[in-house]
């Protein structure tokens, strides 16, 4: 008995130290942040550089590297709070993003279209793959509003931001939706996609969609990654910062010299829409050129 009421109260110690981390990641990390310059970026590793007295790893050099790599490219990024939910946040602010202001005007207003038909009509397909209708549409309605608004009632750029940071708000419910979609996407092929799983506990789709997606505060992997950028036919680019030596390319290609891996998942064609994130280790944030 003795036993058993250690491992109560080692549990609820273990528990109470979640809620914990949970709420200062709540305090000091808003749900996306505002636009910063890259630099920003290369400072959180100069600093950690700085901090360790000249006794820094290869994998800090490598990450101030990268950094180095990232600012000569890109011009600013987006911080995406640490909840485990950062893949799909700031896949869901970079799209609504670029359908609000975006060069490519007549590409952005015909992937509008496209989008709100999608997200309207995927109801249909997600409840066809095991999921309640009831439970599922209010999430459903939230996505479909927030396409609908874009253009409409949210006209700027502040006022996507204000409504995509509010705290168990649109960018939360959207995201449970987009979790639901990409667990549909991968019951529709169940035998081309159980190849990517990697966990040797999990031997089915099924399994993996209620263990590693539906549930809120779950990192994403590549399967997840590749099968939202399918379901939404979104090209999704990722420059890969994993404390790894950046990699050596052929110099005499435009850009050549050491770059980062860059991987790209989604529609291979040009005419749709597309957005770059950065990963870090289990952890996505928002890049912009």
């Amino acid at each position: 008995m003795s036993n058993l009421s250690s491992a109560y109260d080692q549990d609820k110690k273990t528990q109470a130290q979640i809620e914990a981390i949970e709420k200062e990641i709540k305090l000091t990390q808003p749900l996306t942040s505002n636009l910063e310059p890259l630099s920003t970026l290369l400072d959180i590793y100069t600093k950690q550089d700085d901090q360790d007295s000249g006794n820094s790893s290869s994998s800090t050099s490598n990450f101030i590297k990268g950094s180095g790599y990232l600012t000569g490219k890109y011009n600013s990024w987006r911080r995406i709070r640490g909840d485990g939910n950062c893949y799909y946040r700031a896949f869901l602010y970079a799209v609504c993003e670029k359908l609000l202001h975006n060069e490519e005007k007549d590409l952005c207003e015909k992937e509008l279209v496209r989008l709100k038909q999608y997200a309207k009509s995927s109801i249909d397909e997600v409840t066809k793959h095991g999921y309640d209708e009831f439970t599922v549409e209010t999430f459903h309605e939230e996505l479909v509003d927030l396409l609908n608004s874009i253009g409409k009632n949210l006209t700027t750029s502040e006022a996507l931001h204000e409504q995509l940071t509010q705290e168990n708000a649109t960018s939360d419910y959207c995201i449970w939706y987009l979790r639901v979609l990409t667990s549909t996407t991968l019951k529709k092929d169940p035998d081309r996609f159980i190849h990517f799983l990697d966990d040797p506990n999990i031997f089915d789709i099924e399994t993996f969609c209620a263990r590693k997606i539906d549930p809120m505060g779950i990192e994403c992997d590549m399967v997840q990654v590749l099968a939202l950028a399918e379901a939404l036919s979104i090209r999704v680019q990722i420059e890969y910062m994993d404390g790894r030596e950046v990699t050596l390319m052929n110099p005499n290609e435009e850009g050549g010299g050491k770059k980062l891996i860059m991987h790209q998942f989604g529609p291979e064609n040009s005419d749709c829409l597309q957005i770059c994130l950065l990963y870090r280790p289990g952890h996505f944030d928002i890049l912009y050129l």
